[in-house]
């Protein structure tokens, strides 16, 4: 039980991290996307992959011998759900 509860703890504590990095890149959204987050959940588990994305890509710019192929990939999964996250506010799902 006690391993359920950490892995559910990581997971929220992911989509937290994930929803305030969108907010800081899509400024003009911030109260929308929080509000829409906290409704939809959907929504606040794409933020957890989008906190567990842009993760994996800030450990890999650190990371000197990364691939470079590997960092386009990881921005442009980042982009992608940025453009998602954009489109669930807007209605377009």
């Amino acid at each position: 039980m006690v391993r359920k509860e950490s892995v559910a703890h990581i997971t929220r504590q992911t989509a937290e991290q994930g929803l305030a990095r969108l907010m800081m890149r899509l400024p003009a959204t911030r109260g929308t996307i929080r509000a829409a987050a906290a409704s939809q959940p959907h929504l606040y588990e794409l933020c957890g992959t989008y906190g567990e994305a842009c993760a994996v890509l800030d450990r890999m710019r650190r990371d000197k011998s990364a691939d470079p192929a590997i960092i386009t990939e990881y921005e442009i999964i980042c982009a992608e759900i940025e453009a998602d996250v954009i489109r669930i506010l807007l209605g377009d799902q």
